[in-house]
């Protein structure tokens, strides 16, 4: 075998070398982009369905606010024009009426500077007095000058009644205020019309749709009119992609694309986002970090067969040294033989690149975190998050608060009123932790809200029904235990279920508090035919429940024990006395147990809640 000059070897093992090196280091770049470009398209395709609910809502507020003060001002002048004796006449009541029959508003009311319904558009509602229900009383801030406008919804009096939106603005002149109202199954169509018109004038992208679907399958609106009427071609059923929260790829019409789905109603909106143009921007990245490489090894080849000299060996052997550890991993690794201009240039360009190549990690990891950070506001505010809640009534006070271990976490809270007499609690704790979790909790959350909306203080047969529905949604295998308590307020009277959750803590009486353990059932989405059993207690004007989950009583310290049940009773304890009030509680504990924990790191999701029942006579 003919031998070669070393110089020869050298060059061909080093240009062999040089060429896997950074063969790697591209394979690793374009893993690492694919899977970037993936995520901010899946992101951006959540994004386009967050964006158009959130602009036809805006707009639909927007649009009611106006037409109140517009009709608001109307009434104002027609008083001004008759005179002060033209409220609550006959013309006043009549000219109300036609307005309402020709679907100016559903109803229409003239409140006096009293909060006495005096013209009406409807005959029964002459003489309410607007601050005799806690709902209507809301209206009354406009009689002061606190607000310009007042929205919300009210439940009818009559419980055979439809549930109206009203909206409120002051008679400036006569100094009253009207108020109109909107059947809701009316506004809700007016709301799809919105969307309808919305989705008609957006895209996403530069050539992408949405498509708003019915129940079963059919377009009802789209961005390009001639699919209305058809059939849906999408890759999974529609059902599923709006229940599971995913962006899924595949064939829309014989286009690949990324598509994903949220429910609206009975309906689906869809957002439909080409791969072709997703990919336009990153293949454009990829194909030039292609030619970086290929620039960057041409010149190592030329600059390495130049120095084919007496200590190149051991440049060599430095430069190839260092660029293994930087390929495995070890970013802090420098370039550093520099025996000629020549090496020096080569350590440098090595380290540079390096360099630019950590900024950009680091640019990633912010991009992340502030992606997570915005996922951490977005979940916070799927809790109820204002205090005092329930401002309004005085037979009880509440307070709560969920602290996740991570970015994002699986506990959730929550509380709401099933009617007037009935109080909801809710404490769970989802099984894992992170994106997964906080999804599995905005599920379950909203299926615990809807059941015992429907079942009221039948709780039993409110869990089942969320099990039922969880489990047929739940591909990720994941369980929640759940406290879930309908409170009586009038008897003081508490219908609960624990599936796998802490036992509660309460005070009776301002005495100790202590745990109340009765029954206890299997954590939801566990298995299909769990039994559900409900249990009950009395609460008496001053007791206080203390709902949490094992955030609290595993709390670990620097050593590894945890604060347990008994460290969570003495911190209860020291706050008992009813000159506490529930949030004196809550930060209480929450004290005691960072004082346990030390400098140790939080490793679960802390949520807590107390409730303090003051009686019906408060």
């Amino acid at each position: 075998m003919k031998k070669r000059h070393l110089s020869q070897i050298v060059l061909a093992q080093t240009a062999v070398t040089i060429m896997g090196l950074f063969t790697t280091l591209m394979i690793i770049t374009v893993f690492f982009i694919y899977l970037y470009a993936k995520s901010r398209t899946e992101d951006f395709v959540r994004y386009s369905l967050q964006s158009i609910n959130s602009i036809v809502q805006s707009r639909m507020e927007y649009n009611l606010k106006n037409s109140t003060i517009m009709m608001a001002d109307y009434y104002d002048g027609l008083i001004a024009e008759n005179g002060p004796g033209y409220p609550g006449s006959a013309e006043m009541n009549e000219t109300m009426w036609t307005d309402a029959e020709y679907n100016v508003f559903s109803e229409g009311d003239i409140v006096d500077h009293n909060g006495i319904i005096i013209s009406s558009s409807d005959d029964a509602n002459i003489g309410y007095d607007m601050s005799s229900n806690p709902g209507s009383a809301e209206f009354m801030s406009l009689l002061d000058g606190e607000a310009d406008v007042v929205i919300r919804d009210m439940e009818p009096r009559d419980p055979d009644g439809i549930v109206m939106k009203y909206c409120g603005a002051p008679l400036r002149e006569y100094g009253g205020y009207f108020l109109q109202g909107f059947n809701t199954e009316e506004y809700d169509i007016y709301k799809d019309k919105s969307i309808d018109m919305q989705i008609e004038n957006s895209k996403v992208g530069r050539n992408g749709y949405y498509l708003r679907v019915n129940g079963e399958g059919t377009i009802e609106s789209c961005t390009d009119a001639g699919l209305i009427g058809k059939k849906a071609e999408l890759p999974r059923e529609v059902r599923f992609l709006a229940g599971s929260g995913r962006v899924i790829q595949g064939d829309v019409y014989g286009v690949k694309s990324y598509v994903g789905a949220v429910a609206d109603g009975d309906d689906y909106i869809v957002s439909v986002y080409p791969a072709f143009e997703a990919w336009e921007t990153w293949n454009v990245l990829m194909v030039a970090i292609l030619v970086i490489y290929a620039v960057v090894l041409t010149i190592l080849f030329l600059m390495i067969r130049r120095l084919m000299m007496g200590q190149i060996l051991q440049g060599v052997y430095s430069i190839n040294g260092s660029l293994g550890r930087i390929t495995a991993g070890d970013l802090d690794e420098k370039a550093d033989f520099r025996n000629s201009i020549e090496f020096d240039e080569l350590s440098d360009g090595i380290n540079q690149t390096v360099d630019r190549l950590k900024d950009l990690i680091k640019e990633a990891e912010g991009r992340i975190d502030a992606e997570l950070a915005l996922a951490a506001k977005i979940q916070a505010a799927f809790l109820p998050h204002e205090f005092p809640a329930f401002p309004d009534r005085g037979e009880f006070e509440l307070y709560a608060d969920m602290t996740p271990a991570k970015e994002v976490g699986g506990d959730f809270y929550d509380f709401f009123l099933v009617d007037q007499d009935h109080l909801a609690l809710v404490m769970a704790d989802v099984s894992g932790k992170g994106l997964p979790a906080a999804l599995f909790m905005a599920a379950s959350k909203d299926k615990i809200r809807h059941s015992v909306m429907k079942h009221g203080t039948d709780v039993a047969v409110a869990m089942r029904e969320v099990n039922t529905n969880l489990i047929k949604e739940n591909e990720a295998k994941l369980f929640v235990t759940v406290w879930l308590g309908v409170f009586t307020i009038s008897a003081g009277h508490m219908d609960y279920v624990n599936a796998g959750h802490e036992y509660p803590a309460i005070s009776r009486g301002g005495e100790e508090f202590i745990a109340e353990e009765d029954v206890h059932s299997a954590p939801v989405a566990a298995r299909k035919k769990t039994v559900f059993e409900a249990g009950s207690f009395e609460m008496r004007p001053g007791d206080t429940l203390y709902l949490y989950t094992d955030g609290v009583t595993e709390a670990n310290d620097p050593e590894g024990k945890m604060f347990q049940r008994s460290g969570m009773l003495d911190a209860l304890n020291r706050y008992r006395s009813g000159d506490s009030s529930v949030e004196d509680i809550d930060a209480g504990v929450r004290e005691a147990i960072a004082g346990f924990a030390g400098e140790a790191p939080q490793f679960d999701d802390t949520t807590t809640l107390v409730f303090r029942y003051r009686g019906t006579g408060s």
